[in-house]
């Protein structure tokens, strides 16, 4: 065999066994010849006439040890971790209830409607007041004039008032309300608490493998490199490793910042600063357990949105009904006991003339009155303002009434599509699992073909960088079974 021919064969073997087991091979020095031992011919060659018969073959040699590539990069260190971990679903969950701002503001929202319910029912209520008066007559009288002090206490209660009664039962709606629109915010916050979770777990899992991807680039670039100062590779073959591995670079560059901006998501999601990560133990198939536990399975239409658009509906209804009422009548009933004192001045007789104490040249005076009254209001005119009230609020219902269809829609559309959706996860995990597969068979056919020389280095760079996508790929699909999992459960679920 020609001597060019014998280097570039072993020169190939080596380069073979390294890109396979990601290894260079230090090729040993063949052991000596034993004196008087004949070189072996070929298979099938005969020996030359009066030559002594070889002797027996020697033991093989021992096997060559493996030596890995050293390849050194500073983007190959793993990303720092977050300022702040979650231990548990359960710490998440309470951090929730503490600092989510969606979460707390539903919150108050509830507060403030049970105020307005608690201002509703005054209306309908008795009423006290009681006023103090001083005062001074200073033109005319002069220094003769006395100094009034009075007061008075006085008792308010309607009698005829449909428009406040009403207001009651329609204050004590919106407090319902509100508190369907809180449970459906926590589902909320949960269903993004976990989505930020999962993503969390996946970007960090893409990040190691995009960190060995760009550890194979790197040390087949090296082992392109070593090729080509051997003489059996070329410049254009070292060019495309290089290309390789930016390219690699560049995926692990975006899926570092993937990975910090999931974080940042999870802390913003929980009301928190900064970056909040996960544990690399951190179980997401104990999430759908614990929302199992915490959060109840019912009907679409049944869910607190649902729920709550109906609500609403009624409110707007109870509105326009408000707005009829401000045709009727008002009636209330009050009572006023006073009583007043005059000091100094020349004033005869008594105070007003009733219940008056006293004489001329009395230095104080004083008297005291009681009385009651009852008053009926009967609105006329007002210009108009009751006509547009009962406009706006028929608009209201009739808008009201179509976001009541859109909402039976989109939650019956989101429930269908979430239940779906863990099918056509599963679908996809298989498919991915499957290509993975293929991508790696491709990758040794093509790594095998370019031993034999019947593909260049472009095929095998090429099948290499569809094998890191597919790891890739896969990796993302496993963690969207997860997460079509959770948002299934939490698609038609009551969050308390």
């Amino acid at each position: 065999m020609p001597r060019r021919r014998l280097r570039m064969v072993a020169v190939l073997t080596l380069a073979s066994l390294a890109l396979h087991q990601g290894v260079a091979l230090a090729q040993p020095a063949p052991p000596p010849a034993r004196p008087g031992q004949l070189p072996q011919g070929r298979p099938g060659q005969q020996a030359p006439a009066g030559a002594a018969a070889p002797p027996p073959a020697a033991a093989p040699a021992p096997a060559v040890t493996p030596q890995r590539i050293e390849v050194n990069d500073p983007a190959l260190a793993p990303v720092p971790p977050a300022a702040r971990t979650l231990a548990s679903w359960n710490e998440a969950r309470a951090i929730i209830e503490q600092r989510s701002v969606d979460l707390v503001v539903a919150v108050q929202e509830v507060a403030r409607a049970e105020g307005s319910a608690r201002r509703a029912l005054a209306q309908a209520l008795p009423n006290l007041d009681a006023s103090g008066e001083l005062s001074r007559l200073l033109a005319p009288g002069g220094a003769d004039a006395p100094t009034r002090a009075a007061a008075s206490i006085t008792l308010r209660q309607p009698i005829l008032a449909p428009r406040a009664w009403y207001g009651i039962g329609t204050a004590d709606l919106a407090v319902e309300v509100a508190k369907l629109s809180l449970e459906d915010r926590r589902r909320f916050t949960l269903v993004a608490v976990a989505d930020a979770v999962v993503s969390i777990v996946t970007t960090e899992r893409l990040s190691e493998v995009n960190r060995v991807g760009l550890r194979s680039a790197l040390e087949l670039l090296e082992l392109t490199r070593r090729r080509e100062r051997l003489g059996t590779g070329t410049k254009l073959d070292v060019v495309r490793a290089e290309q390789d591995v930016a390219l690699a670079r560049a995926t692990l560059v975006s899926g570092d910042e993937s990975l910090r901006r999931a974080r940042e998501a999870l802390g913003a999601a929980l009301g928190l600063k900064g970056e909040v990560g996960v544990p690399q133990e951190f179980s997401l198939n104990g999430i759908a357990t614990e929302l199992g536990s915490q959060c109840t399975q019912t009907r679409t239409d049944q869910r607190a949105d649902v729920r709550a658009a109906r609500a609403e509906l009624e409110l707007a209804e109870r509105g326009l009904t408000d707005a009829k009422l401000a045709f009727a009548p008002y009636a209330e009933v009050s009572s006023t006991l006073g009583a007043e004192t005059y000091f100094g001045g020349t004033a005869v007789g008594g105070v007003g003339g009733v219940g008056g104490v006293g004489d001329a040249g009395d230095a104080t005076r004083s008297g005291w009155s009681w009385s009651i009254r009852a008053v009926l209001t009967v609105p006329i005119w007002d210009g108009g303002a009751r006509y547009g009230d009962l406009r706006i609020n028929r608009a209201a219902v009739e808008q009201q009434r179509a976001r009541l269809g859109a909402v039976e829609r989109s939650a019956e559309l989101e429930s269908t599509q979430a239940v779906r959706s863990v099918e056509v996860a599963e679908q996809a995990r298989a498919v991915a699992e499957q290509s993975r597969d293929l991508a790696r068979e491709t990758a040794r056919l093509t790594q095998v073909a370019y031993e034999a020389g019947t593909v260049t280095s472009f095929d095998l760079v090429e099948s290499s960088r569809r094998q890191r996508q597919a790891e890739i790929d896969l990796a993302v699909r496993e963690f969207e079974v997860v997460k079509a999992k959770i948002s299934a459960l939490l698609a038609s679920a009551s969050c308390k």
